[in-house]
């Protein structure tokens, strides 16, 4: 973790439980989004279903009542194997790295907010100086500018968002074609798979599952496996029905 990481976590106690709210969140956004439930006993039977019983339906409901309906009296603290399988389901390898990707989400909001300050107090600059006053402006904007450029991206859930460069283990070099076009989505028999005799989609396997994506190129997280264009054996053996999802 960065040095700037540690002293916003430092300075701020709460953070470890509003680690864990924003995964409760996460995790159950994409329950919503995967199965259409919107009830905590619909998105926590789903999720039951998804880790197999790893992690039990009263627990699920607990989470889901203390962290996002704000219950005090059922919000419990998950272990560290819930902690890291609900961070694998939401993309990431474990409870860490999702929560370093949560300060450094945080670090980037606090740093537009600073500039959002700036530009407001520029505004409010009546300029008056010489040529020099004027010059001393336009530098200082060019180094903000500059020293906040969000130059590096970094795999959040299904897709890659933008950040400054940091250091986070899954960090990699902006790459604005990836960022657009890069994304991991769920299919089904019935999913547009080609277009004029080309794959739409791509896949990778791994850990005896696959990963279904919209474009060629390296896993966001498996770092050294790469997605090969999805072929009709693969649909017919791999996609499930779209009934049965």
């Amino acid at each position: 973790m960065s040095k700037n990481i540690r002293m916003a976590a430092n300075q701020h106690p709460q953070k470890p439980d509003e680690v864990l709210k924003h995964l409760m969140e996460s995790v159950f956004e994409k329950a919503k989004k995967e199965s259409g439930k919107d009830t905590a006993y619909g998105l926590s039977k789903y999720l039951n279903d998804v880790f197999e019983d790893s992690i039990d339906e009263r627990s699920l409901t607990r989470y889901y009542n203390g962290y996002l309906l704000g219950r005090d009296s059922e919000r419990t603290h998950p272990d560290e194997y819930v902690q890291n399988t609900l961070s694998s389901y939401v993309g990431f390898d474990n409870f860490q790295a999702f929560e370093k990707a949560f300060y450094v989400a945080n670090e980037n909001l606090e740093v537009k907010r600073e500039l959002r300050t700036t530009k407001q107090k520029l505004k409010r600059i009546k300029i008056m100086g010489t040529s020099f006053s004027l010059l001393f402006l336009v530098l200082a904007i060019v180094f903000i500018s500059k020293y906040y450029t969000k130059n590096c991206m970094i795999w959040v859930e299904d897709h890659y968002e933008k950040i400054r460069c940091s250091g986070l283990d899954n960090e990699t070099e902006l790459n604005e074609v990836v960022l657009k076009n890069f994304k991991k989505v769920e299919v089904c028999k019935d999913s547009f798979f080609f277009e004029n005799g080309k794959a739409r989609i791509h896949y990778i396997r791994h850990d005896n599952t696959i990963d279904f994506f919209t474009s060629s190129g390296e896993h966001p997280i498996l770092k050294g496996k790469f997605t090969n264009p999805i072929t009709q054996t693969i649909i017919e053996s791999r996609v499930k029905d779209c009934d049965s999802i």
